[in-house]
């Protein structure tokens, strides 16, 4: 006798972060905790980031495509399964600035927020050259071992510029980034002034995460601390 399928799972609904659509979805099943506790336990980047956008996909029940989803639309999404599917409060260790022991907090992943900026996707390089950026994915990542590897601060933002860059436009064409060869593309970031490569790094570093701010009393010296929680790592 062939045993019962299990149809119960509730549905959710969330509005993604960069276009305001709402979307439905439900919460991770067995299977799904399984791949992801295997991934994380490895410690494998690579097998984490495919295990988050694996579960994220079979979850989702409309039809989106989550490896053309910005970073921070992907950590909010599995942010929020995550919390529908073993509990919104998560107990996190958090040291304290003064005397750097570590402290309990509690957080609830349903109060977290998506820090979003108005910055312009359009940098304007020289009167007739201007770049039109975009967020970068998961895929991005996945497709770039540097990326992955998560380097030294200069080497990462080089690395999120070349993954940022969508088009240049000139007065007579549009050049497709991805069309062009990485060394092409590393010359060309390599000839701008500080002044332009510093409109880019602005640009990068105002992109959209996930945030979180705590406040908790040292259990040891008592001092009062604040701390803000910033993308996905910090959160599990």
């Amino acid at each position: 006798m062939a045993l019962p399928k299990l149809d119960t799972a509730p549905k959710y609904e969330l509005t993604v972060p960069s276009t305001g659509e709402k979307i439905r979805y439900r919460p991770f099943l067995v299977k799904e905790q399984k791949i992801l506790l295997i991934a994380y336990e490895s410690q494998d980047k690579k097998q984490i980031v495919n295990a988050m956008l694996d579960a994220c996909n079979t979850c989702i029940q409309d039809d989106v495509d989550v490896y053309n989803l910005a970073i921070f639309d992907i950590d909010y999404i599995f942010t929020q399964i995550r919390a529908k599917s073993v509990g919104e409060n998560v107990p996190l260790e958090v040291t304290c600035s003064n005397c750097q022991i570590g402290n309990e907090v509690v957080i609830n992943l349903e109060n977290i927020k998506i820090k979003q900026e108005k910055v312009s996707n359009i940098i304007q390089l020289t009167h007739s050259i201007k770049l039109i950026m975009k967020f970068p994915t998961y895929q991005t990542f996945l497709n770039n071992q540097e990326l992955l590897n998560n380097n030294s601060g200069t080497e990462l933002i080089m690395e999120l510029i070349v993954a940022s860059l969508d088009t240049i436009q000139t007065e007579e064409e549009n050049i497709i980034i991805k069309d062009e060869s990485r060394e092409d593309i590393i010359d060309f970031i390599d000839s701008m002034t500080g002044s332009q490569f510093e409109m880019i790094s602005k640009y990068i570093e105002s992109m959209p995460q996930m945030r979180y701010d705590i406040k908790f009393k040292c259990k040891a010296c008592n001092t009062d601390n604040e701390h803000t929680l910033q993308g996905i790592d910090d959160f599990f």
